[in-house]
């Protein structure tokens, strides 16, 4: 081989080596010199519940996205309407999913049982709806709830398969928001 062809080989070489690592200190410099160049926004359009809540002790995901919907025992005529505006709602949402339906479930949080009469009408206008009984459970909904910045509070709340409170939406980002969060969450996860 001749000086001529080993420098050539040598140039190609060098050519393969920095294709892989200038990259890499392009990306190293931004992250640790200016990190003010990276983007700080995010694509969900719900809030992000900071740091997540793990309910998995009080809920059986059942490996499926679940979205849980409180009700306080003492519920207004106003919030009776919205919740069952967001009850409906879901329900839609559930539907739009389309072949992922079967990823999502939906529940009803309450502190006491209904009554057998409420019960059977809820059953019957909604039949997919897991009604959950558990005063732990609507505590922790209730103290995210509060931190909300929205006047109403949060009126659903996305936990994902493994038990973690992850998302909440106010009603009035219940419709195509909370819609496409799902869609893009099922997109890219491989569980539940």
């Amino acid at each position: 081989m001749t000086d001529m062809e080993l420098a050539r080989s040598r140039r190609k070489l060098l050519l393969i080596a920095a294709t892989a690592f200038v990259p890499m200190l392009i990306a190293y410099g931004l992250f640790f010199f200016a990190p003010d160049l990276i983007p700080k926004t995010t694509t969900n359009r719900g809030e992000l519940v900071q740091p997540s809540i793990d309910v998995s002790d009080l809920m059986a995901t059942e490996g499926r996205w679940q979205l849980l919907m409180p009700m306080a025992a003492a519920c207004s005529q106003t919030c009776a309407e919205t919740l069952q505006e967001v009850l409906h709602q879901t329900r839609q949402i559930n539907i739009a999913l389309g072949k992922n339906a079967d990823r999502l479930g939906r529940g009803l949080v309450r502190a006491t049982p209904f009554s057998p009469a409420e019960g059977e009408v809820m059953k019957a206008d909604y039949p997919d709806l897991q009604l959950i009984i558990d005063a732990k459970l609507l505590a922790q909904l209730t103290a995210v709830s509060s931190m909300s910045q929205a006047p109403e509070g949060y009126h659903v709340f996305l936990v994902d398969p493994v038990g973690q409170l992850i998302l909440a939406y106010p009603a009035s980002k219940v419709d195509k928001p909370l819609l496409l969060d799902l869609k893009h969450l099922m997109k890219v996860s491989n569980i539940g």
